[in-house]
């Protein structure tokens, strides 16, 4: 028999994968290979001895080097597999660089792609380089027909201070192409739909949450921003039942919650195969409200994560025609409404004040 073994910084275990045969072609880490397996911390793995035999590697599941959550068994590829070649080869899957930088709770503007870019600019500006931000640009964006036109009423715009929105027909939602399911896994993403991949991806790249609704599942096509009663009964899309605080800011329809504002989508609300029209929410909704939410139900999201410590309420807008345009080209169908932009008191970008001064005294010191 051939045995696999699986390490953790833990607790070492060692088992038989079910699927093992004569023969097989499979995935092999050697020795000094590090895994990042889907769930769990990553493991190097490591010469050792497996019931008195020599383990010179380990034979692997979907969910060790992150292509999936399959864990009952290892990877078996086909007999034409070619023998040593990398993984990455035989999945199709892009090499790439990756850079893991430490985040400090105080820098949420850097918890994304262009906000670590602009810190590198201030580097080098102080380096006497002149290097540009440059985003993807929005110029081409442009609504396609009124189809769809769902009203937004924002009850509560002190935990609400800023909803943007628009309607979007005609998607076919499938499996994502290969190049953005290549950078969703690279930052430890699982790829979902091209829908629910689009918003992951922009979040990222810009810092900015946004959340698709099924646009059918919106009774009276109205969208209502506001706290529901103490104890109203919300299954979220872990299929878990909650009880809601009065405190909980809620994503409604006319007739129930959708979904927990910035924390967690609704189960009965989201984006699935089926799905051929969508409601695309980016929205700013204040710190302390998400917070204390994420909290109470003991719910950790990247979107919760970036509004608990506020997120720029300025790109709201930039963000959902970022979305919108990369939905077209990958999702297809037409955009159906105008923005939807309700945001009553303009909040001002964060200025920093800094002493010349006091920096020169503590440099010379």
């Amino acid at each position: 028999r051939r045995w696999r073994h699986t390490q953790s910084p833990s607790r070492p275990h060692f088992d038989c994968a079910p699927n093992v045969a004569v023969g097989q072609k499979g995935i092999v880490a050697p020795p000094g290979v590090t895994l990042h397996p889907i769930e769990g911390e990553a493991f190097k793995i490591k010469k050792t001895k497996i019931r008195g035999e020599v383990s010179r590697g380990m034979i692997c599941a979907e969910d060790e080097i992150g292509l999936g959550t399959e864990h009952d068994g290892i990877i078996v590829l086909d007999t034409d597999a070619e023998i040593g070649a990398d993984a990455n080869k035989y999945f199709d899957i892009s090499r790439d660089t990756i850079f893991d930088i430490g985040l400090t709770p105080n820098r949420i503007d850097a918890a994304s792609h262009l906000g670590v870019a602009r810190d590198l600019i201030a580097v080098f500006a102080h380096r006497e380089v002149a290097i540009d931000l440059k985003r993807p640009s929005v110029e081409a964006f442009h609504v396609d027909n009124h189809d769809l036109n769902i009203e937004v009423v924002v009850e509560d715009k002190a935990a609400c201070p800023r909803y943007s929105g628009l309607t979007m027909t005609g998607l076919k939602v499938e499996a994502s192409p290969k190049w953005l399911q290549n950078k969703l896994q690279a930052i430890g993403l699982s790829p979902i739909n091209n829908v629910v991949d689009i918003t992951n991806f922009v979040l990222h790249e810009t810092g900015q949450p946004l959340h698709a609704f099924d646009a059918e599942k919106i009774d009276g096509r109205k969208v209502l921003i506001k706290m529901l009663d103490e104890g109203t009964p919300f299954k979220t899309l872990d299929e878990v039942d909650r009880k809601l605080s009065k405190d909980d800011l809620m994503i409604c329809n006319v007739n129930q919650g959708m979904c927990i504002a910035g924390v967690f989508g609704g189960g009965d609300s989201g984006v699935t195969e089926a799905s051929a029209s969508i409601f695309l929410e980016s929205a700013y909704f204040d710190p302390k409200t998400i917070r204390k939410t994420a909290k109470r139900h003991e719910l950790n999201t990247d979107a919760s994560f970036r509004f608990e410590r506020g997120a720029d309420p300025n790109i709201t807008v930039y963000a959902l025609k970022r979305a919108a345009m990369l939905l077209k080209e990958i999702a297809g169908g037409s955009i159906s409404s105008e923005i939807v932009d309700i945001y009553p008191k303009k909040i001002e970008d964060a200025q920093v004040k800094f002493k010349i001064g006091r920096a020169s005294r503590r440099d010379s010191g």
